[in-house]
């Protein structure tokens, strides 16, 4: 089932930013990681959110369930498992293939009444029957991939190329690159304080707030002006999937919020890193 925020059902479905329900709302946190001691499988850790109390009684008495639907359009792989407000699930690796999806719901199980006051009183009612297999409530649905590239820091997407046209402290940016990399030109001996930069707190902390944050940025528009130039590019296909995992819109006109939010809000990790000097 896609999420659709607007869509309606005929009957009250809390979701993460509807108003079916008057101030409450059903979240999921998932984090998708391979196994550290089995490459071949990944982990799932989730936690599940709901704001209506009258739908965690409905779980509580048996009447509904969580269940977190996994589904992976590359392997035709699909399936529903029900699920505790929070857990972890192992998934073997071979299952999957680029991009894996997870849409999380509560879902009924018997035929039942469910009362709640935060019903909005547009619907003109504050309860309804529930019966087996009808949709409660939805939360926004995360994708992760499963490419290996995928769990390196977002370092792994640049490459760096001297450029001796250029001066120290002065840098350009290559999209199109053959590579699928982007790659950064500037002097020999800035590429080598780059690659410093790397291998300490603070290094990376200046990266991530100078070079990279330019270059992400750059990307994201890119990708907003001709996406099409850039499909078959290894940094696009990457960044697309980190900002599925971080529920970030590349379409999002304000560009450096979406910047922001791909790195972690890097200020922060400089900010971090300065004061502990």
């Amino acid at each position: 089932m896609k999420y659709d925020p607007d869509k309606s059902f005929g009957y009250p479905v809390l979701t993460t930013d509807g108003d079916d329900y008057i101030k409450a709302d059903f979240q999921a946190g998932i984090d998708f990681n391979v196994n550290p001691d089995n490459p071949k499988q990944f982990i799932v850790d989730y936690t599940l959110m709901c704001s209506v109390k009258e739908l965690r009684d409905l779980i509580k008495s048996g009447n509904a369930a969580y269940w977190i639907k996994i589904s992976c359009r590359s392997t035709f792989y699909s399936k529903l498992y029900e699920v505790g407000d929070d857990g972890t699930l192992v998934l073997d690796g071979h299952e999957f293939r680029d991009m894996v999806e997870f849409s999380t719901f509560i879902i009924g199980k018997k035929d039942c009444i469910l009362q709640s006051e935060k019903i909005n009183p547009e619907f003109g009612y504050n309860s309804f029957a529930v019966a087996n297999g009808q949709v409660l409530a939805q939360a926004i649905p995360r994708a992760f991939v499963t490419d290996k590239e995928f769990w390196k820091p977002i370092s792994s997407i640049f490459e760096y190329r001297r450029n001796d046209d250029l001066k120290d402290g002065e840098y350009t940016i290559d999209l199109a690159a053959d590579s699928g990399f982007v790659e950064i030109f500037a002097t020999e001996s800035q590429c080598q304080n780059f690659k410093d930069f790397e291998k300490t707190k603070e290094g990376k902390a200046i990266l991530l707030n100078t070079v990279f944050f330019v270059a992400v940025s750059k990307m994201i528009e890119a990708l907003q002006d001709k996406p099409e130039d850039y499909v078959d590019k290894k940094w696009a296909r990457i960044l697309q999937a980190k900002a599925a995992s971080k529920n970030v819109n590349l379409n999002d006109p304000k560009l450096l919020v979406a910047t922001h939010r791909i790195l972690d809000r890097p200020l922060r990790s400089l900010t971090s890193s300065l004061l502990d000097r």
